[in-house]
């Protein structure tokens, strides 16, 4: 089954991108057909479970492959209908906007399926170079290509790193394969594997945006679709903790617990530095984007924790962020598509004038800020659960302050929303019935999680627990 997806995805792609000038004034037959490669793809998924053994003696099968599979598949299922939203579709054709997003998934999956570091880095490098593309896709877009210039050497100087620091882990254990390194990183570690392992985790933290290689991420969601920087959001952020978990427990071996400790450390800082940077945003993307570096420090707090308990932390994040971040960034496209600006002046009195929408946003923002009830809430709370039982103390202190601060810069949102007046220019209000389908359907999801998490804790705790 998955390599029915990986040819799946493939082929897709490269389908949607031949066709799309012969469909460019069609985009919802581009959005239908790319919606069913990944309502597939989801399928073939689920049933990829239970699945075992190594493809070609690349690609490892199993529970945490196919739940890669099944999360990816979903944002891009999401994407794809959420690309139907803009009347006319995209300015340069959508055809091609839905074949990147395809290969962006396929890449993803690749990378958490990968048992070797050669597969591991290409996958990375297929994920990265569709979203640079999706980030300045549009030229005529204030901020989009200097966006995608800058994102694109932001990962290039990450992608470098890495690449360095893979051939000295190669220098110190002769092996490029999972089994290999932890068998050469087994009983001691070099200065050389050591210094390698930092830099492999140097040019992660570049693509997953932990503080201090976060720079020109926030101006990449800037100057992106809303659309597209949902997508920046989730779909890479999904693969890469996801590989980094196996990473740790497959290829690190004795070293596995120092690169633990380090991640727990960038962690700590970008969830601290990215709630303060965040409270000085009035542009929404870019309050999303230091958003987004709160909540991956919050994946690599429980990330470090290297436990059962802290990787199933991490699946029910990513489950309850992407519905979250994909809902309000849907929210964002719609409101952009009819002409209302993703600013927080743009957004005074929105509730007002809609008070569905207004109530919408309010879910997503709350479950962002850990509320109640909602999925944000037990992720969050997972997460210091797996600290509590690592014995992360301090770690834990500093994350619940940090939850309780963050509730500012959310709830400001909230307040332009229903507290203050609409401006006298604003612009009539038109959202797509499409896009209010999509966004009640992600916030009901995030209530559900919130409210009855537990079939999803329970198939999350099985796919992890393959690792160990």
């Amino acid at each position: 089954m998955t390599l029915a997806v990986i040819v799946l995805l493939a082929f897709g792609g490269l389908v949607l991108a031949l066709a799309a000038p012969n469909f460019d004034d069609r985009p919802g037959a581009l959005g239908a057909l790319s919606g069913t490669v990944f309502g597939a793809a989801l399928i073939l998924g689920l049933l990829a479970a239970g699945e075992e053994g190594v493809l070609y003696g690349a690609v490892q099968l199993g529970p945490l492959t196919a739940l890669a599979i099944v999360l990816l598949s979903l944002v891009g299922l999401l994407v794809a209908a959420g690309a139907t939203i803009r009347p006319g579709g995209f300015a340069l054709g959508s055809g091609e906007v839905h074949a990147l997003v395809m290969w962006g998934v396929l890449g993803g999956v690749l990378l958490v399926g990968s048992a070797h570091l050669l597969i591991f880095y290409l996958a990375l490098e297929l994920s990265a170079y569709s979203t640079y593309v999706l980030v300045g896709y549009d030229r005529e877009r204030r901020f989009g290509t200097e966006a995608a210039a800058k994102y694109m050497m932001l990962g290039a100087v990450g992608s470098a790193l890495l690449l360095f620091g893979m051939a000295l882990v190669y220098a110190e254990t002769g092996s490029l394969g999972y089994g290999g390194i932890a068998a050469g990183l087994a009983y001691q570690t070099s200065a050389l594997a050591l210094g390698g392992l930092a830099l492999m985790l140097v040019g992660l933290g570049f693509k997953l945006a932990w503080v201090p290689f976060h720079a020109w991420a926030p101006d990449a969601y800037q100057g992106a679709f809303p659309l597209m920087a949902g997508f920046l959001s989730t779909a890479p952020k999904t693969a890469l903790a996801l590989g980094l978990a196996v990473l740790l427990v497959r290829a690190f071996g004795g070293a596995g617990s120092v690169v633990a400790g380090w991640i727990g450390g960038l962690a700590l800082v970008s969830v601290v530095l990215g709630s303060l940077w965040a409270l000085l945003q009035t542009d929404l993307k870019r309050l999303l984007a230091y958003s987004t570096i709160v909540h991956m420090g919050f994946l690599g707090l429980a990330l470090s924790t290297a436990s059962l308990t802290g990787f199933t932390a991490v699946g029910y994040y990513l489950v309850a962020y992407i519905v979250t971040s994909l809902g309000l960034f849907l929210v964002l496209e719609a409101l952009e598509a009819g002409g209302i600006a993703s600013t927080l002046e743009a957004w005074k009195g929105l509730g007002r004038r809609h008070p569905l929408v207004g109530v919408l946003v309010a879910v997503f923002v709350l479950s962002l800020a850990g509320v109640p009830l909602l999925a944000g809430f037990l992720a969050k709370f997972y997460v210091f659960a797996a600290l509590a039982q690592a014995g992360a103390w301090a770690a834990l202190v500093v994350a619940v302050v940090m939850v309780v601060f963050g509730y500012y810069f959310y709830f400001r949102i909230l307040a332009a929303v229903f507290l203050d007046a609409p401006g006298e220019e604003a612009p009539a209000l038109d959202f797509s019935p499409t896009a209010l389908s999509l966004v009640i359907l992600l916030a009901l999801a995030v209530v559900a999680l919130g409210v009855w998490p537990q079939p999803v804790l329970d198939w999350l705790h099985v796919a992890v627990a393959s690792l160990f």
